[in-house]
């Protein structure tokens, strides 16, 4: 794993972290401020930077982020950790399979390698600009249709 500047941490890491708590809230009818989602983004963005300097395994950097994401919110939204965890997991599962597909197409259609990536951090950026947007307009059809997988904001029918 190669580290990354800090603007590419603040231009990819910090909207990829608000959008995956974004949407993963909004498909479990869960309510996320804006604000809070901003802070748990900052600190995240803050933890990736740190970790992308060591020798942390490309595996273990991702667990630590989205457990430090579920911990993050549930200290800050005050909400349900499994509930939390839920969220957390979809949304990223969701970013996660949008750069899964794009960034080796992005590599095969610019004929550029891994390597270049770590050499020049703006390719990651202009790789990231068509995962931010589906992600953008991803999130705005669930909110815009009101569309959820499950509703977590139920009250317990059985209390």
């Amino acid at each position: 794993m190669f580290a990354l500047p800090w603007y590419s941490i603040l231009l990819i890491s910090i909207p990829q972290t608000i959008f995956s708590l974004l949407i993963g809230f909004q498909l479990f009818n869960l309510r996320m401020d804006l604000r809070k989602c901003l802070i748990v983004a900052i600190v995240v963005g803050i933890v990736t930077y740190l970790l992308r300097r060591t020798l942390v395994i490309p595996g273990i950097h991702t667990v630590l982020i989205i457990l430090l994401m579920v911990i993050s919110i549930t200290l800050i939204n005050r909400g349900n950790i499994l509930y939390n965890f839920l969220a957390v997991m979809l949304g990223s599962m969701i970013l996660g399979v949008i750069e899964g597909v794009w960034c080796p197409l992005f590599l095969s259609l610019t004929s550029l390698s891994i390597r270049d990536l770590a050499i020049y951090p703006w390719l990651n950026i202009a790789c990231f600009i068509p995962v931010l947007l589906l992600a953008v307009m991803i999130y705005i059809l669930i909110r815009r249709h009101d569309f959820y997988i499950y509703d977590l904001n139920q009250k317990d029918i059985y209390r």
